[in-house]
This record gives C-alpha cells, structure tokens and sequence, in this order.
C-alpha cells in the first residue's frame, strides 16, 4: 500500500529508546497509510537491528544521514527521502501517542504546519512500556483543548511532535542547522508565520516525551536551549517579546541562583529537585553566554537552512 504519510525520525546513539518509538507507531489507531524513515546520524551503533526488529510490522527504512552532525540537518534528509508530501516529525527517546498520526494527518489538511501537544511523562512509565505511557499520557491530555491557528510574535513550534507539507516546507527553507542544538524548532516557526503560512496548533496530536535521567543531561539541554535562545533573538530581532527573557526578567533570576542553590540543598535534597535546579542554571547560564556573544560582541547569525534537502543519502 503506498504511503499516504512520512513519519520521520532523526537518530543518534538512540537503541536504547528508539524501539519503544516504533511500538507506539505500530499501534496506531485509526491512521493512513504511512512509511516510517529512521535517519542515522552517525550513531556509534546503526540503528538497523532495532529497525529490522519492526519491519514485519511497519513500512521502514533505515537512512544514512553522514555528512553533518544535528537533528536540523538529519530531518531535512528525512524529507528529501520522503515517499509522501505529508511528513510527520517524532524523535527516537520519545512516545507518541495513540492517535499521533492520525491527527498530524487529518490537521495538515487545514494547515501546512502543525505542531502537537507534548507532555512530559514520568521515568517509570517509560521503564514500564508503552501501555502505561499511554496510560499517563491520556491522563495528562484528558482536557486537550481545540485545535486553533498560532499567531503568536514568538510562536512555539514543537520539532520533535510536528508535522510539515513537503511544498511548503520546501518554499520556507527547511530546518536551519545554525540553530542546532535547541532552537532549530522555533526557527522554522517564526519563518513560517514571517512567510504567511498558516501553522495550526493541534493538542490532540500527543507525544510523551521522557523526563531528562539526571542533573547534568538537565543542565546541558538548557544551557545549550539558553544559549541558542539568544542567538534565535538576534535572528530574528527578538529581543523585546520573547518571553523567555521577560517573564520572568532573566538576568534576574541569574542573580537568584546562588540563594536557589542554598535553598534547594537545605530543603529539597531530592532528585527531581536537584533536576530543577540544574535546568534552570542552565537555561540562564546558557542565556547570559548567548547574550554577551550576540547581543554585545555581535557575533554574525549565519544560516545553514535547508542542509540535507538535496542530500541523496542510502537507505535500506
């Protein structure tokens, strides 16, 4: 049966996780036709033995993905490869939900861009297996709101629980690798909407993605999200409405660390607690370096948009 939708999932060192991303796409009520493209990106260990492993169930390829580091770019290949012109984006560590699928698709024909509603599930239910992700996961999305068009001036665009018309996404530019790691997401967004294309936003397109395993993955993601952020608002002259840098103001709350610091290790010694800290050192970490880089020295904001749209990689 052919392809009436691509799902695409950008891959790096991801075996661990990535099998419980294809029992999910396995189990998908009420979703068309749809191949699945797992795109290597330099793993240390090829991902074809998981992927093989779901091949008398699935409609999927392995794609090799070589020539540059970063989920932007491994993406972008995902699409050149593509059978469909609907593409539907998740990522190898998270969950998508029952009906992910069938509601990326059915939304991309109302809007060429959609952008779904993740939620962060707890470890033990991803320890567990899927049912009891979805499990949680239907609970946390019991109430998931309308569909409805984003106009936001800094508008959130969920990379790995996204959806794309190939025609459009092509006329935008692709993903920038330049805003790899953290921001790529949101570049693509604001583009969007900066180019009259409609971007729908779609609650019932759920995905459970996993809490970060410990402090120090915590504080990395955010300082390396903290740090692109600023070079996002360079970009794209962000600098008075992101609400990351308002709300609250964020070179006040860089101050407050230290007094955070005391707090959470008099009171909450705990592991969850120690995450929170260490994200949020992070994220303003990662936003003071980005600042004094784009903002004060005025380090250039180069583009590798669409790297990997031309790409002709093997697949198997």
């Amino acid at each position: 049966m052919t392809a009436q939708v691509s799902v695409v999932i950008a891959c790096y060192d991801a075996n661990d996780t990535l099998g419980l991303q294809l029992e999910a796409l396995a189990h998908q009520e009420g979703a068309p036709a749809f191949e699945v493209l797992v795109v290597d990106n330099n793993s240390p260990e090829a991902p074809d033995a998981v992927v093989n492993g779901w091949s008398d169930v699935l409609d999927i390829r392995v794609v090799r993905a070589s020539e540059h580091q970063g989920v932007a770019y491994a993406r972008n290949v995902g699409v050149s490869r593509s059978a469909a012109d609907r593409i539907i984006f998740c990522d190898a560590d998270d969950c998508a939900g029952p009906r992910f699928v069938q509601a990326a698709a059915s939304a991309l024909e109302a809007a060429p861009f959609v952008t779904g509603g993740v939620h962060t599930v707890n470890g033990r239910s991803f320890i567990s297996g899927r049912p009891a992700v979805w499990k949680e996961l239907s609970r946390l999305s019991a109430t998931p709101g309308p569909r409805d068009v984003v106009r936001d001036a800094y508008p959130v665009f969920m990379g790995g629980a996204s959806a794309v018309e190939r025609a459009a996404f092509m006329e935008v530019g692709g993903f920038d690798q330049g805003y790899v790691p953290g921001a790529e997401d949101n570049d693509l967004g604001l583009r969007v909407l900066a180019q009259g294309f409609t971007l729908l936003r779609v609650p019932d397109m759920t995905l459970a993605e996993r809490p970060r395993a410990n402090a120090t993955g915590a504080f990395r993601r955010s300082f390396d999200g903290g740090r692109m952020h600023m070079r996002l608002c360079a970009g794209h002259d962000l600098w008075s409405v992101s609400p990351h840098l308002h709300d609250p103001e964020w070179w006040r709350d860089l101050l407050r660390l230290p007094g955070a610091l005391v707090t959470t290790a008099i009171r909450d010694r705990s592991a969850s607690g120690r995450r929170g800290l260490a994200s949020r050192a992070g994220l303003r970490l990662g936003q003071f370096v980005g600042f004094v880089e784009y903002r004060i020295v005025g380090r250039p904001v180069g583009q590798d948009r669409g790297l990997g749209l031309s790409d002709a990689p093997t697949s198997q």
